[in-house]
């Protein structure tokens, strides 16, 4: 099913989403960062098979505007996110989210629990303490652009570097991905998402840092798929280990499709 592209006007700002297939409850994705909703196009096609899907770009990623504050916290993300959903008419929906986006995701499940029917998280917890500081730092700093271009370098090489190793900025074998580099038109794509938001995309990050993970999460009361390492905070929730470790665009389609199965799975019983 092939996703469109349109925007939704809110107070102070716009949002970019992408949008596609019709029927059962709606789908709101909420992606990982640094990045956009483009680089899970190809999953949210999957998704978009059996019902309909809404991705939007993280305000201030992509090609969504950023928020007005200068220091949103993640409770500014999700209430905006939600008045995206009023404008879409989406009185009810089910949420699928991960890294930065499952942070929006959980407190929005918290903030508006009779909205959420259900919650599909992945890659919620996967920043150990002693690696916070250093994420903090150096994951997704804030960039300015300079007269010389050398900040484009840096973006690119940050791009790059995120299919090779993790974290990023830990070029050695222990934190190596075991994989190849994707095709250049791959690379692009990724790019030119991340290059456009080079100088907001910080603030979605610097506020997921802040996020308190460990006393939001039992605060979840809507049903919820997520990961062991969420789960176990989550009353009631259930757990799955999903089948796509790869980014949707270098993703097989066979990867791709088991995964949306599997959410589909937990999101229809």
């Amino acid at each position: 099913m092939k996703m469109r592209r349109a925007f939704a006007d809110l107070p102070g700002l716009q949002v970019h989403y992408w949008h596609g297939g019709q029927g059962r409850t709606p789908l709101l994705f909420l992606h990982p960062g640094p990045g956009s909703a483009r680089s899970q196009v190809p999953l949210l096609e999957q998704f978009a098979e059996t019902r309909a899907v809404y991705a939007p770009d993280l305000m201030g990623m992509g090609d969504s505007d950023p928020l007005p504050n200068d220091t949103p916290e993640v409770a500014d993300f999700a209430a905006a996110l939600l008045e995206f959903a009023d404008i879409l008419g989406l009185a009810t929906f089910d949420l699928v989210a991960s890294s930065v986006g499952a942070r929006i995701g959980i407190e929005i499940a918290i903030a508006a629990p009779h909205r959420v029917r259900k919650m599909v998280l992945n890659r919620v917890v996967d920043t150990r303490a002693e690696q916070l500081e250093e994420m903090k730092k150096f994951h997704a700093p804030q960039v300015e652009p300079e007269p010389s271009g050398s900040y484009t370098m840096f973006v690119w090489n940050r791009m790059r570097s995120l299919y090779l190793y993790f974290p990023w900025f830990k070029q050695k074998a222990e934190n190596a991905r075991k994989r190849d580099l994707p095709p250049a038109h791959v690379l692009h794509t990724s790019f030119i998402e991340q290059i456009k938001m080079c100088t907001t995309a910080y603030r979605v990050f610097d506020a997921g840092w802040r996020f308190p993970l460990d006393r939001k999460l039992p605060l979840v009361k809507v049903p919820t798929l997520a990961r062991k390492d969420a789960a176990t905070l989550i009353p009631g929730s259930a757990v799955w280990e999903p089948t796509l470790s790869e980014e949707p665009l270098i993703a097989s389609a066979e990867n791709l499709a088991a995964f949306a199965a599997d959410a589909v799975r937990f999101l229809d019983a």
